[in-house]
């Protein structure tokens, strides 16, 4: 009984930390997802709504000499 136990509990142990694995990988993929969609929500919104943020344009000249 105690070697069919042990087994048991080997099996459970393994299961129990590829599933934690598989929680961890896929909060991280979410959250990187998430950085993503946001990044192109603004830059999307930025783009199309260039006319409506106030902003005065600057000019810089530089000169440089090789």
């Amino acid at each position: 009984m105690d070697a069919s136990a042990a087994t048991a509990r080997k099996k459970r142990s393994a299961k129990s930390f590829w599933l934690k694995q598989l929680h961890t990988w896929h909060w991280m993929s979410s959250a990187i997802s998430l950085i993503g969609l946001l990044l192109f929500a603004i830059t999307g919104f930025t783009l199309n709504h260039a006319s409506e943020i106030e902003a005065s344009p600057r000019s810089v000249e530089a000169s440089a000499q090789l």
